[in-house]
């Protein structure tokens, strides 16, 4: 481990500026929508006004008439051209009766208001739009489910054809005897929490562009591909093509957050129609549109037990999601990783969850940043703040009383997940003395005129590193290095970019290894004609996978070029190092890696005699404590790192309109060896933005037909610098004992502790009214409403 991390070099642990930042900030970088060629064909996209119809006829003689129009397709045309999508995480569930069908346009039924039912082709963008406003469907309105309670009812429409009810999945997980305990502790408190859905919000929206080439048979996909290639292999299998005939690329993205992942319907239609019609064809997704992926939606009834000391006996969760319809996406999937959390950081010897899917006629669920463990968080801490007013405890005391010690680390949860390491307990006394947790106590103590100030804590766990048996994410990652003639290297990985940087980090292992700067390092990703194989962006497996991969790979390309530098230089292999450019001898000799390489290449039978050329190394990184082979209880480990992170947050609610101010917030955060620290603390800063958008501010609301009414950011609110305080951060670094390098994942610690914290903030600003906050976010119409009823008791 340790010859593992020295080997790692120089550049581990340094604030590198990002190498492509000038670029971004000239405004030099192409995102999807800025490489649609000009010869491209545009699609517009027609969608059900109903949330569950059947679908009549669709008439497009008008649209198929006006100007610039080349096509319009429907969904039984479709289903003639292509099969389904598979699902990323192939499943039958309890009410399945046939496996889903994921197909691009709706033929018979229709299950979401949204869902598309034709596909309209013109010249351009406005053409496209104009004839899809032609295309006259002639539905029959049928009766919909909209809640989980409606779904189950006995008797109730069925969301998918073949299904015998809307029973989408269940799990339990459990660990002691949590009921017995509930039924005999001294102070047991019961709580509910009820989350609205929220989406993503990505700046970007989707893009794909389909170009198929008549003359070899080959389609190249561009686009927004968090996976290209799960995206390829999903494609692939919908198109009947051979892998190797689907190209797909990743430029630049304008953030992703989850949404981009694969399984969008869209991403096969596009290469359909550009194969149908001979020409490049590009769908952008319009702001409206992204909008219709929501998540989160759930709805938990909980229980908390502590003995007299303040020990924490017992948790018990018990909750229902509602995710919609299933697509091929894997967003329906959170409220399982939900489950497995439970009970986070703390020390419970006995746990009861239940959890229950239920598809009702909404639009299916997209992946978002958390991906479930963030929910899981906000429950625990919800729990944990109820039983400390209870004990009549500080919370950050109650908190300290019961987080797992760093000797009782590793740790098995309840759900069969391992947790790696860390301090918790130091983790929370350094916020504390961050935060300024005391003054700010003494400072709400002494607010005067009805001000109502509050402080929250939020303890966060947010395992990474994901790896699901039988489906992408898998739990390895390669990278492809090599060094040319003149010196030049480049590095290869599977993983991609969703302009977080990690070319940085890859550049800084890689370099490190080879005595290179960072600047010296090319990295390519998201083209799977260039790449390996690998999961892409997903559980933050862009450093903790990729950059291990490459860092493993470079190893290997340094052992070669030392034994090259060994014949040169007269000097035995293992002692040559590596620094500014240069291989150098322990007598003070040197050669340049430039001169190496070229000596390497042109003399094989000297420079590289006994070395296998050409200078390039390939390697995996395979987690090593991921478990698929479940033990006596039946618990397997998808997860591979754990990092965490504690945060604090003061607000004050303004008690005559409900607003809530965010004054302060503070967070100490731990993902083991931290590569780049700058980036990691930019990653962290946004998880926790957004964080406090998912507790105060973002919410998706339709009418009661299922029908979209937040469908633009004047409705769907999101945070913006105005409504935001410095957020101050300290590091931790707790090497994780389970990966080469002691990383943990980075991409999405923050997300779940700021929603906690901000929400058991508001809590706290509402006094005695605290058990009343039910529903999150925490919107100045919930609000007032709640002090409202205060008052009128």
């Amino acid at each position: 481990m340790d010859t593992d991390r020295e080997a790692a070099g120089s550049w581990v642990g340094r604030s590198v500026p990002r190498l492509d930042g000038g670029r971004f900030v000239a405004g030099e970088v192409r995102y999807a929508a800025d490489l649609i060629p000009p010869d491209a064909f545009h699609v517009a996209l027609v969608r059900s006004p109903h949330a569950r119809a059947r679908i009549l006829a669709v008439e497009t003689e008008e649209a198929r008439g006006m100007e610039g129009v080349v096509a319009v397709v429907d969904g039984v045309q479709a289903e003639s051209l292509a099969v389904p999508m598979p699902m990323v995480l192939p499943f039958l569930g309890p009410g399945a009766g046939r496996p889903i069908l994921g197909r691009a346009l709706a033929a018979r039924l229709v299950s979401f208001a949204g869902q598309p039912v034709a596909a309209v082709v013109a010249e351009s963008p406005h053409a496209a739009d104009a004839a899809a406003r032609r295309v006259i469907v002639r539905y029959e309105a049928l009766e919909t489910v909209q809640d989980t309670e409606a779904a189950l009812a006995e008797g109730a429409p069925v969301v998918h054809e073949g299904w015998t009810s809307n029973l989408v999945a269940t799990d339990h997980v459990r660990a002691g005897e949590a009921a017995a305990v509930l039924r005999g502790a001294p102070h047991v408190v019961r709580g509910e929490l009820h989350l609205r859905p929220s989406t993503a919000a990505p700046m970007e929206p989707l893009c794909y562009i389909g170009d198929w080439e008549t003359r070899t048979g080959r389609l190249t996909l561009t686009g927004t591909f968090q996976n290209p290639h799960a995206s390829r292999w999903l494609v692939a299998t919908a198109l009947g093509l051979r892998e190797s005939d689907l190209r797909v690329v990743a430029p630049a993205m304008g953030g992703t957050f989850g949404y981009k992942m694969s399984g969008h319907t869209e991403e096969a239609l596009v290469g359909l129609l550009s194969r149908l019609l001979g020409r490049p064809v590009a769908y952008v997704e319009s702001r409206r549109d992204c909008f219709l992926g929501h998540c989160r939606e759930q709805h938990h009834r909980f229980e908390i037990a502590a003995d007299g000391e303040g020990r924490i006996l017992a948790f018990r969760d018990t909750f229902v999601a509602d995710v919609g319809t299933i697509g091929p996406g894997n967003g329906w999937t959170m409220p399982l990783v939900a489950a497995t959390v439970f009970p986070t950081l703390y020390d419970v010897p006995n746990v009861e969850v239940s959890c229950t899917l239920v598809a009702t006629n909404k639009a299916p669920w997209q992946p978002v940043r958390g991906y479930g463990k963030e929910v899981a968080n906000l429950v625990m801490e919800r729990a944990v703040d109820l039983l400390a007013a209870e004990l009549r405890l500080d919370p950050a005391e109650l908190r300290a009383r019961n987080l797992l010690r760093r000797a009782d680390l590793p740790r098995r949860l309840p759900s069969g997940l391992n947790l790696d390491s860390g301090d918790y307990p130091e983790a929370l006394t350094r916020l504390k003395a961050l935060f300024g947790y005391d003054a700010w106590r003494a400072r709400q103590a002494a607010a005067a005129d009805g001000r109502r100030i509050g402080i929250g804590i939020g303890c966060e766990l947010t395992p990474e590193g994901g790896a699901r048996p039988g489906a992408f994410p898998s739990g390895f990652e390669t990278a492809s290095i090599r060094m040319s003639p003149t010196g030049d290297v480049q590095v290869a990985v599977g993983v991609t970019s969703p302009g977080s940087g990690n070319e940085t980090g890859i550049a800084q292992l890689v370099g490190g290894v080879l005595g290179l700067t960072p600047a010296a390092i090319r990295v390519v990703q998201g083209d799977t004609d260039a790449v390996p194989v690998g999961t892409g962006n997903a559980s933050s497996r862009a450093i903790l996978y990729g950059g291990a991969a490459a860092h493993l790979a470079a190893v290997d390309l340094r052992a070669k070029l030392a034994a090259c530098a060994a014949n040169l230089l007269q000097a035995p292999a293992d002692e040559i190092t590596f620094a500014e450019g240069r291989a150098c001898a322990p007598s003070g000799a040197s050669v340049t890696l430039a001169a190496l390489a070229l000596g390497a290449h042109t003399h094989p039978f000297t420079v590289a005699d006994g070395v296998e050329l050409p200078l390039e190394a390939t390697r995996s990184y395979r987690a090593r404590n991921i478990r698929v082979t479940p033990d006596a209880n039946g618990r397997i480990a998808t997860y591979s790192s754990f990092p965490y992170s504690m945060h604090a947050v003061a607000v004050e609610l303004d008690p005559g309109t409900g607003r809530v101010t965010v004054l302060d917030v503070a967070a100490v955060h731990d993902c083991g060896v931290m590569i780049n620290p700058a980036l990691v603390t930019g990653q962290l800063k946004g998880a926790i933005v957004m964080g406090l958008g998912a507790a105060l501010w973002e919410e998706l609301t339709q009418d009661g037909e299922g029908r979209l009414v937040s469908d633009r950011f004047k409705t769907y609110l999101l945070p913006r610098a105005t409504d935001l305080p410095t957020i101050r951060v300290d590091h931790m670094a707790t090497p994780s004992p389970f990966h080469p390098l002691g990383m943990k994942g980075a991409g999405e610690s923050g997300l779940g502790g700021a929603l906690a914290a901000a929400t058991n903030a508001v809590a706290d600003a509402l006094g005695a009214l605290s058990p009343g906050l039910t529903t999150v976010p925490a919107t100045p119409p919930r609000l007032m409403a709640l002090l409202a009823r205060g008052a009128a008791r």
